[in-house]
Formats: structure tokens, sequence, C-alpha cells
């Protein structure tokens, strides 16, 4: 195995760690911790654990954006749609994320007493409040340029 072959197992890996890791925290954990531990004590904990997700994701995007570059040429599409993940998950960690962390924690006490209030769809749009909801929505927003990216890669690299 050369090492271009290795760059690219390296690349899938880290490409569908992305994937998988960003629908368990979305569409598994968010929604079973929101149901269980209700919202007052939910939205804490999700401040802490996004921290967590956001950094891993970058560093997954990094690597993968680099192996892309190593076992592909650098203009081709799989390299391309590496960035695209990449470009996402960046603005996210960098712009987005740590404004929506802040907006969050300003407006954890309106949560009070409200366990019962929303739905996971309703949280995935407006977050714990008003104050929340712009960013939020452009967390989700750039999340899906991330998976865009990430999936449109996934699916080159084993297509080819």
């Amino acid at each position: 195995m050369d090492f271009a072959q290795i760059a690219r197992h390296i690349d899938l890996f880290a490409s569908a760690t992305v994937i998988g890791a960003t629908a368990w925290f979305f569409f598994v954990q968010s929604p079973a911790l929101l149901r269980r531990a209700g919202r007052e004590s939910f939205v804490p904990l999700q401040m802490r654990l996004t921290v967590v997700l956001f950094k891993t994701l970058q560093t997954l995007l990094l690597i993968a954006t680099a192996a892309a570059a190593i076992h592909s040429p650098l203009a081709s599409w799989v390299v391309v749609t590496a960035g695209i993940g990449l470009l996402g998950g960046l603005i996210n960690q960098h712009f987005i994320v740590p404004r929506a962390l802040k907006a969050g924690g300003r407006s954890r006490k309106d949560i009070k007493g409200r366990d019962s209030d929303g739905t996971t769809a309703g949280f995935a749009s407006h977050g714990a409040g008003e104050q929340t909801k712009l960013f939020h929505r452009l967390v989700v927003l750039f999340v899906v340029v991330m998976l865009a990216g990430a999936g449109m890669h996934l699916v080159t690299l084993v297509a080819a």
C-alpha cells in the first residue's frame, strides 16, 4: 500500500466520521437529551457538548482535506468538495458558534421553568429563545454547508 492509498483511507475515515458524528449529535443525542433532561438542564450541557463537537469536526475536516490533497490532484472535485466541507466547519467553529454560545448563555435565565415548552424541531430553529434564533439558524445553515461538502466528498471518494 502506497502513501496515496493510506491518505485515501484516512480521508474516508475522517469524512465518514464527520457525517456520522454530526448525524448522531443533531438527530440522536440532542433530541434524546432534550426530552430526558428538559430544556433548563439541556441547554448548558448542549453548549459544552457543542464546543467539543465543533473542535472535533474542524480537526477531522482538516485531516480529510489534507489527505484529499495528498491522494488527489489539487484542482480535482475530491479536493474541492473536501474544501467546501472544511469551509462550512471553519465558519461555524470560528465565527458562528462562539456568538451562538454567548447568546445562549445570555438566554439561560429566560428558559428557567420552561422545560415543557417547545419541541426538538422548535429548539433546532429557535435555540433557547429569541436571542438565539438568528445564530441557531446560522449554525444549522453552515452545518448543512459542511455536510453537503463532506457528503459530496464521500460520494466522490466511494465512487472513484
